[in-house]
């Protein structure tokens, strides 16, 4: 008796809990980890709502958590629902771009048949649309043709089922002109292959990748490129026969306009806004500019500019030290593009230095205070790695090398010689010998280059530079300013 007791105790204990559960949606409350203390509640229209005021006030991070808290918590209900297309949006927003993407698939997996599912496809070709470049090769308009477009190819397949399955969306005409973009983008990769594979003497696979442009990108701007490598590749093989009939080709479509679509015109059109299924907002992410960046790879450079140094301060065992000012001087230099952002190189710099030194003495404590002028070159080895392959673009580089200072002190007493000039005749000078010291030098440095054409740029650059001097209690260093003109052939 007792035990059939606690049975119908402990069934009507469960069966509160359950009503509990179901009645009192109301009144649940969850915990927000990533907040500490505070306390998400409501009913599954509740959640809805603050989520959607979060989304209005770009708090994207808080939207996601109510939206996941929904779809968790009332999988069932209209508003998990419509928030799970929600949730794509605030993914895409909060620049997570993984879990859009995975969201995008789930929804499309598990809801094909939605009356918005053109919204996941469309968010969706929106996030690898926007992945192809970073916001630093956004800001300095990079050009990215070289690099493989694998995101762009996603892009271009999510658009294209949007497009071919659901014409009449209301996102289909921002995705059509996105398409034309990303084929461009293709296009431009399938020709800088070329152009690497005709440079290197591979004619056949040149002719290949050209032939694909034209046959697979019909209208792209890079189809022009492509019938001039076609044509290079065809003499280069010895098929005159071919190469002709290729220009003859170029030249009948050279007035045609290129269906095409301006960087400015990708980012704009129809956008996700924060209700999933609207439209507007003009939200389309960050462009870039393709083109305009001249080629880089294989080619040599020699450099001019000015040199303007820091003061600094150094200190000899002994207890000598001396005070150098700041100056001025030049530097000349040779390199070699072995790559679109990888250059090596040589550099020589001259500069002069006005100093003021406490020599100390034979005897303790007796010093001596001299002026003077300082005369330091140095020839350096250097590697320079560009981040952006576009027109503007920052730079790292370091190198090692040699460096000589003149104090300009004399070491040696005066001397004269004589010699036999052929204009001048019998001439007759005097020199002296001064003190000099030098060591092994090393820098690194940060820079801004541009590049106004294939053949000039023009770069700015902060180096720091150690000189392993001997004698010095450390290794003395001074930091630089250069501006220099380059000039590319």
């Amino acid at each position: 008796m007792a035990a059939a007791f606690s049975r119908h105790l402990l069934a009507a204990a469960l069966l509160a809990l359950a009503l509990l559960g179901t009645g009192g949606c109301s009144s649940l409350k969850f915990w927000d980890k990533d907040k500490g203390d505070q306390v998400i509640e409501g009913s599954p229209e509740q959640l809805y709502r603050e989520a959607i005021r979060d989304i209005k006030s770009s708090n994207y991070p808080g939207a996601i958590q109510r939206y996941e808290m929904l779809e968790a918590r009332y999988p069932f209900s209209e508003q998990a629902k419509q928030g799970q297309l929600d949730l794509i949006y605030a993914y895409y927003k909060n620049r997570s771009t993984d879990a859009a993407i995975d969201q995008s698939d789930q929804f499309i997996r598990e809801n094909p048949t939605h009356p918005r599912v053109d919204y996941a496809y469309y968010v969706r070709g929106l996030v690898y649309f926007e992945s192809g470049a970073n916001w630093l090769e956004r800001k300095f308009k990079a050009d990215i043709a070289k690099r493989p477009p694998h995101e762009a190819r996603k892009s271009f397949q999510a658009f294209q089922v949007l497009v071919q399955q659901y014409p009449k969306s209301p996102y289909a005409a921002d995705a059509r002109q996105r398409m034309i973009f990303l084929r461009n983008r293709l296009a431009d990769y399938e020709i800088a292959v070329a152009r690497y594979y005709l440079k290197r003497g591979a004619y056949v696979g040149a002719a290949n990748r050209a032939k694909g442009v034209i046959e697979g990108y019909d209208g792209a701007p890079a189809v022009d490129d492509a019938l001039k490598i076609l044509a290079a590749s065809y003499r280069k093989l010895g098929v005159d026969d071919l190469a002709q009939t290729t220009q003859k080709v170029r030249a009948a479509n050279v007035y045609s306009a290129p269906d095409q679509m301006s960087p400015g015109d990708a980012v704009g059109g129809t956008a996700a806004t924060g209700a999933a299924g609207s439209s507007g907002g003009g939200d389309g992410g960050g462009g870039w500019q393709f083109g305009g960046a001249p080629q880089q790879a294989g080619q040599w450079e020699a450099t001019v500019g000015l040199i303007a140094s820091n003061s600094t301060g150094i200190d000899f065992e002994g207890g000598t030290t001396a005070d150098i000012d700041s100056g001025f001087g030049f530097m000349a230099g040779a390199g070699y593009h072995f790559t679109e952002r990888l250059r090596f190189g040589s550099t020589f710099t001259y500069d002069k230095k006005d100093y003021s030194a406490d020599v100390a003495g034979d005897s303790p404590g007796e010093s001596y205070a001299i002026e003077g002028s300082l005369d330091t070159m140095s020839v350096m080895f250097d590697a320079a790695y560009t981040f952006l392959t576009g027109p503007l673009t920052p730079y790292v580089v370091g190198g090692v090398g040699w460096a000589w200072v003149d104090t300009n002190i004399a070491s040696a007493p005066p001397e004269v010689g004589c010699w036999w000039h052929p204009w001048w005749g019998y001439i007759c000078t005097s020199w002296q010998d001064t003190r000099t010291v030098d060591g092994l030098a090393y820098e690194v440095g940060l820079g801004m280059r541009y590049d106004f054409s294939s053949s000039f740029a023009a770069d700015a650059a902060y180096r720091m530079r150690w000189m392993d001097f001997e004698n010095a209690t450390g290794t003395p260093s001074t930091d630089t300013l250069q501006l220099n003109l380059v000039w590319k052939f």
